[in-house]
């Protein structure tokens, strides 16, 4: 039997996205929101239904009218944009161009006034020099793509008075793996691995000496494409399909399981998130 107080959790983590990168599965985030059309697209869907998702996540947070917020890897505003309009202000910090300016855009739009933005990847941000800290609230939603995860909550932990938040993922396997484990084997040759537990960022945190509290909760995803070779692109870039041979395998997939529906190609999906969260001790 493995004792897992002897595990390393942050070189855990490590081992994982390195596996990511020699493996060549996905494209990173750097390498996936270069596409300024791929951010434009990710922002419409971030706003259906009302901007639903961002709420549906808002509403399980301690946040109150005086709430100071700092928003990790904020994209294009997917919480930012709500939020403004129910706390004091948000430091949001992007590292994507692409992302940026929507988030500008959508904070012109409806002129609000109370978001900063940081145009930095988290590792990089300097607390003393970038940050007016500390924020009533930290929340990194699905962005920890960092290789030292200990250094990350670290600085989280450290810039926060009062709550910290993370979403991640629930699955065993990443949303991706999960969605095509079927057709996987035949895409790479081996087959899906699990990674990406929320297990790691809840073991190292506590080897952290923080104690804290995870919610599982169930999402149905939908996303939509105007043709079947746009849904093929996109995929085939996620998944970083590299022949024909594979994307030719991915187009049968697709065919088979995508849903037609007012013009429209639509891949669903059903995950399960983790809300990861701790109230700061000080």
């Amino acid at each position: 039997m493995i004792d897992i107080s002897t595990i390393d959790w942050n070189e855990a983590w490590k081992e994982i996205e390195q596996e990511k990168k020699v493996k060549n599965e996905f494209a990173s985030c750097t390498e996936r929101w270069k596409d300024r059309e791929r951010c434009r697209k990710f922002n419409q869907k971030v706003q259906e239904d009302n901007w639903k998702r961002a709420w549906d996540r808002i509403h399980t947070m301690n946040i109150t009218p005086s709430s100071r917020v700092l928003d990790i890897g904020a994209g294009p505003g997917t919480l930012a944009i709500p939020l403004a309009g129910i706390v004091r202000h948000i430091t949001a910090v992007e590292p994507s161009p692409g992302m940026l300016e929507c988030l500008h855009g959508n904070m012109k739009e409806r002129e609000i006034i109370n978001i900063s933005t940081i145009q930095k990847r988290w590792e990089d941000v300097d607390p003393a020099t970038d940050l007016d800290g500390p924020y009533d609230v930290v929340v990194a939603s699905y962005s920890l793509g960092v290789r030292d995860l200990r250094a990350a909550l670290e600085k989280m932990n450290a810039v926060s008075s009062k709550y910290v938040y993370v979403f991640w993922f629930a699955h065993l396997m990443s949303p991706r793996y999960l969605h095509y484990h079927e057709i996987w084997e035949d895409l790479f040759g081996v087959c899906p691995s699990a990674r990406h537990t929320p297990n790691v960022i809840f073991n190292l945190l506590n080897q952290m000496g923080i104690y804290a509290n995870v919610e599982i909760s169930r999402t149905e995803n939908i996303t939509r494409f105007s043709t079947l070779e746009e849904a093929v692109a996109d995929q085939s870039d996620a998944i970083n399909l590299t022949d024909e041979r594979q994307v030719s395998v991915l187009t049968r997939y697709l065919e088979k399981f995508m849903i037609r529906e007012n013009g429209e190609y639509l891949l669903k999906s059903k995950s399960y998130q983790a809300k990861i969260w701790w109230e700061k001790e000080n």
